[in-house]
This record gives structure tokens, sequence and C-alpha cells, in this order.
């Protein structure tokens, strides 16, 4: 698959992200997400991120919204699927092991 349709699809499975945290056991609507995913794109948007060691606000909220289920509908969740692997590096994988895994989700 072409890296342009690789991201325009990533983009479009960042979205979904917003819908499937609306359906959690307590719904979250991850506004500052989608409004971030809108503006920049899926792929700059993780990239974002990515950048930083710490839980964002949106992992953790997605965490207390669907605890395990919640986690999996994660940005760091999603990246790690072998379907984006072309997309992103290893540090970045990496990253998003380690916030998955202080959340309690071995990946």
């Amino acid at each position: 698959m072409e890296k342009k349709q690789l991201e325009a699809d990533f983009h479009h499975a960042m979205l979904e992200i917003y819908d499937l945290a609306k359906k959690l056991p307590i719904p979250y609507r991850a506004t500052r997400f989608k409004q971030m995913v809108d503006e920049m794109g899926g792929k700059a948007a993780a990239d974002k991120l990515l950048a930083s060691p710490d839980i964002s606000q949106g992992l953790g909220e997605l965490y207390l919204a669907g605890q395990e289920k919640g986690l999996k509908i994660s940005m760091e969740y999603l990246i790690l699927q072998e379907r984006w692997s072309l997309l992103f590096t290893e540090e970045q994988k990496s990253i998003a092991r380690k916030k998955l895994k202080q959340c309690g989700l071995d990946v």
C-alpha cells in the first residue's frame, strides 16, 4: 500500500477513536483529540502526542472511562497494530508501549 494512502487510512482510524470513546461504559468525548486530528491530520497528531514521554490527559481519561477496553482504542494502542508499522519509528512504538504499560496494559 502506498504511504500516502496508508496515512489517509490512519487518519480515519484516528477519527474513529473519538466515536469509539463515546461508546465506552463511561462515555468520553475526546474533543481536543478530535480537534487536533482534524487540524493536523492523524499522523501528525500521533507524532505530536508521542513526542512527550508523559501520559496524556486523553489516555488517562480513556482508561478511567473503559479500563482495558478504553486503552485498546487509544492512539498508543492503534499505532502498535501491524497495519500501521511503516508509519512509526521503533522509538515511537516504544513510547506508546511504555505509556500503555504505565496504565496497566501489557502489549
